[in-house]
């Protein structure tokens, strides 16, 4: 037994060596490049007809992770494709689920927070490179119109480069710009099968702030933005399969207000603090939610963003097992005319 064991330990040693004096090999590197990139171009992920929300940030400014992008939920439908926000490194996120940025609808913009515009610009490039022939409709409460001159008229040599270095056919030079479209509370793009409307939300001094419901085919998903739970915000919620609701652990976000006091962190115990009056505690969402007939409870835009699984758990403290803490690519599936959600 002795021997085969050492006879076995051998064995894998050399398999090891002779592997990793393989992998150094060009021919080889070659190969399994070849094998990995005709897997990324000809996979796809599979057709569902429904509505399709993926979580593409997860995050607040609060902790950093590289787990957790920035705040992002997508909504795609086999005829749509929106973008709720679309907070720093999101788009890795968007990569990563193969969502279909070459026919993108619009991005709906909640406000004007950097965690939730940051990457705005590399939306409004990768859509164009993969095919949109269409500027990216770009919807937000008033301001919107300032954001995206903005991010137009800093990209603009960068546009003109690649459309000369491309051609226009591949990278038409009107789809590269993109066009602001000022929303107030109602009904803000409307189609046979779908319904997109917006309504206004408490994050104050942040004004205005909306947040979106989204209705397909029977189906509704809201989100919320930053806000805190407002009887508004839990009325134009009423009856949805699914709300996305900022969350603030109140108790973690106490012990760091009280450690960085002690550490001399003024400014950032200032920092903490402040943001309790804008966020909504974990502990006033689950009987508003239950309140308002919504069927699933996912808490996002997470205040502070759990970085493990003690302060995971710390977030989850006093919430009732149904309540979901967001991930990023966790993935909602609601299938037409059917009480279903399927969550992988």
């Amino acid at each position: 037994m002795k021997r085969k064991s050492i006879f076995a330990s051998i064995t894998l040693i050399l398999l090891l060596t002779v592997g990793a004096v393989l992998y150094r090999l060009p021919a080889v590197q070659d190969v399994l490049l070849k094998r990995a990139s005709s897997i990324v171009f000809t996979s796809a992920p599979k057709p569902f007809d429904g509505m399709k929300v993926v979580v593409c940030g997860s995050a607040s400014p609060l902790g950093n992770t590289m787990d957790r992008a920035q705040a992002c939920i997508a909504v795609v439908t086999p005829e749509h494709f929106f973008l709720i926000d679309v907070g720093a490194r999101s788009p890795v996120r968007m990569g990563q689920a193969q969502l279909p940025m070459n026919r993108i609808t619009g991005v709906l913009l909640t406000h004007y927070h950097s965690d939730h515009i940051a990457a705005l610009p590399d939306v409004n490039l990768q859509s164009w490179v993969a095919g949109r022939k269409a500027t990216l409709q770009v919807f937000g409460p008033k301001g919107v119109q300032r954001i995206v001159d903005g991010f137009n008229e800093a990209y603009a040599l960068d546009r003109g480069y690649r459309t000369a270095h491309h051609g226009s056919d591949l990278l038409p030079p009107t789809a590269g710009p993109m066009t602001p479209i000022t929303v107030e509370s109602g009904i803000l793009w409307q189609d046979s099968d779908l319904t997109v409307t917006s309504f206004i939300v408490e994050h104050d001094p942040v004004s205005p702030a909306m947040g979106y419901r989204l209705d397909y085919k029977g189906r509704s998903v809201v989100i919320s933005g930053d806000s805190n739970a407002t009887d508004d915000l839990f009325a134009a919620a009423q009856g949805a399969d699914i709300l996305f609701h900022d969350a603030l652990a109140r108790h973690s976000l106490d012990i760091m207000t009280a450690a960085a006091t002690e550490a001399g962190r003024d400014n950032l115990a200032k920092i903490f603090m402040d943001v309790t009056d804008y966020h909504a505690d974990t502990r006033t969402l689950e009987a508003a939610s239950t309140d308002a007939g919504i069927v699933q409870l996912v808490l996002y835009h997470l205040v502070p963003t759990p970085v493990n699984g003690l302060t995971e758990a710390m977030f989850r403290r006093g919430l009732k097992d149904e309540t979901l803490l967001a991930h990023d690519l966790q993935t909602f599936e609601l299938p037409p005319n059917s009480g279903a959600i399927s969550i992988r």
